[in-house]
């Protein structure tokens, strides 16, 4: 444990602010805790969901640390999204974003890809813990193919469930793999208000098997990672080509167009950017 990191952590979170001293106390009771204790505990996240607290998962940690990870990413969908809206959940890990949205998009309305067995039998548990529906929530990876994948078979969830991390798995699982256009039933008739796409660094792939969701769907918001300090040229032509336009938040949450360097960037279509410019 380094008190360093989880002192950042907080501090760095703008909804943090005034109150440091008791989120420090609760990072450190939790720390204590899933030491001595090591069991699963149920917490009430700020919008009222449960979530079920593993002692081996990156994600509790997250949110003992904040009410609101990623906090403008969330504050800014949150003014945005609406309980009719479709949420499409891409590298959904334990489904704490879907859950953190789901007081303002209807549970019914949120489908959640997670391809690694643990991770996505603890998202099932998190949507089964609110009384939510589990017919949505689907065990694939998501990519521009039909057919099955190696993945790890990791013991515990992480934030970087991916494909890259075979060379260093100790157990390997065969999943399936889909693209997105194949289940395009799940919304027919649905405004798509958010697809998120964290699928740590194969992004590419997501967006390539979903060229139809994208052309005739138009999701009014796509969030996704980029690591690499500045957008994929493959994914920039990608999203260019279905007359999408991408823009950041800045440090203080508002829209910026112009630069692509931030880990979350998001695309909306062109005939609806005048939309998010405050």
């Amino acid at each position: 444990m380094s008190f360093r990191i989880i002192y950042n952590s907080i501090c760095a979170n703008p909804g943090n602010q005034g109150k440091h001293y008791h989120r420090m106390i609760s990072a450190i009771r939790w720390q204590i805790s899933k030491r001595v204790l090591r069991r699963p505990g149920t917490m009430r996240l700020a919008n009222g969901r449960k979530f079920i607290a593993n002692p081996d998962c990156v994600i509790s940690s997250a949110l003992i640390y904040a009410d609101w990870p990623e906090y403008h990413e969330l504050q800014f969908l949150r003014r945005r999204l609406t309980q009719d809206d479709f949420l499409l959940d891409v590298g959904a890990n334990v489904g704490h974003l879907g859950l953190l949205l789901s007081d303002i998009v209807n549970p019914r309305n949120i489908a959640e890809f997670e391809p690694t067995p643990l991770t996505f039998q603890r998202l099932t548990d998190n949507w089964l813990a609110n009384g939510f529906a589990t017919d949505k929530l689907f065990g694939v990876a998501v990519g521009n193919e039909d057919g099955t994948i190696e993945f790890p078979d990791l013991t515990h969830p992480g934030t970087m469930n991916s494909r890259s991390a075979l060379a260093g798995a100790k157990k390997l699982c065969n999943v399936p793999i889909r693209p997105l256009d194949s289940y395009r039933e799940l919304w027919k008739g649905k405004p798509i208000g958010l697809l998120k796409i964290d699928v740590e660094g194969f992004e590419l792939d997501v967006f390539r098997g979903a060229s139809e969701t994208l052309r005739q769907d138009r999701p009014r918001l796509i969030m996704f990672e980029s690591l690499a300090g500045q957008i994929d040229p493959a994914i920039e032509e990608q999203l260019r080509a279905a007359d999408y336009c991408v823009f950041q938040l800045d440090q203080t949450g508002r829209f910026q167009t112009g630069q692509t360097n931030a880990q979350n960037l998001f695309a909306t279509p062109a005939e609806q950017l005048s939309q998010f410019k405050e």
